[in-house]
């Protein structure tokens, strides 16, 4: 065989060899997740595809309270009508790019987390128990100077049910 031949059949191999080994990195090792708002859901359990929230190196904590505003979270059971506590609920800024919010908090026994320093604009709220699967309010407004509460319905994980 021409040298040139054999050269080209060896990096070619090489190419493909790099390849494969990738694709199965991917398929084998997930993406690293950021907690709770890295690919938020739907109630419905549909994925937005929008880009992966980053952490805000303007800390809301810090800003003026004249573009801050606070969310009020109230965790419910699948019916609406108990509090669930211990739910780990984040905030996800909606705007370019995505930002999540430094803090993430536990309901309380009343099923409550406050954020009390919240950027005003469009946001994502996401919630997530022990015994249930993720769920998320997307596209809510917040003006500055002022509150929204939001309410959610937690669903139990169907395979955490007999746990």
């Amino acid at each position: 065989m021409h040298r040139g031949v054999r050269w080209v059949i060896a990096v070619a191999g090489v190419g493909i060899s790099l390849s494969l080994a990738a694709l199965l990195r991917q398929r084998l090792v997930p993406e690293p997740r950021a907690p709770l708002a890295s690919a938020p859901t739907l109630d419905a359990g549909v994925t937005d595809a929008g880009s992966m929230p980053i952490e805000d190196p303007e800390d809301p904590r810090t800003l003026e309270p004249s573009r801050l505003g606070s969310v009020h979270v109230r965790t419910l059971d699948s019916w609406g009508l108990l509090p669930e506590p211990g739910i780990t609920v984040a905030l996800v800024s909606e705007g370019r790019p995505r930002r999540l919010h430094p803090e993430q908090l536990k309901t309380d026994a009343h099923g409550m987390a406050t954020f009390a320093k919240v950027r005003a604009g469009l946001f994502t709220v996401c919630a997530k128990g022990p015994r249930h699967v993720e769920t998320c309010r997307m596209n809510l407004e917040l003006s500055a100077e002022s509150s929204y509460t939001v309410g959610l319905s937690m669903m139990e994980n169907p395979t955490a049910a007999g746990r």
